[in-house]
């Protein structure tokens, strides 16, 4: 079972193009709120950790 590294190429990519959409819109919607949600922890925790960091230095001053 030996096929050409062409066909196994176009295959590996027309799978993924597939997984892609399939991704992109089974529910567009709730994967941008997620997105979103992440975002905004994820900046509250950077502001966080940057007050917590900036008291420790103004500690040690």
């Amino acid at each position: 079972m030996r096929e050409s590294a062409g066909r196994r190429l176009a295959f590996a990519v027309l799978f993924a193009v597939l997984a892609g959409l399939m991704v992109a819109f089974w529910n567009p919607i709730e994967h941008l709120k997620a997105d979103l949600r992440a975002d905004s922890q994820g900046f509250k925790f950077s502001i966080e950790l940057a007050t917590h960091l900036f008291e420790v230095g103004l500690r040690k001053l």
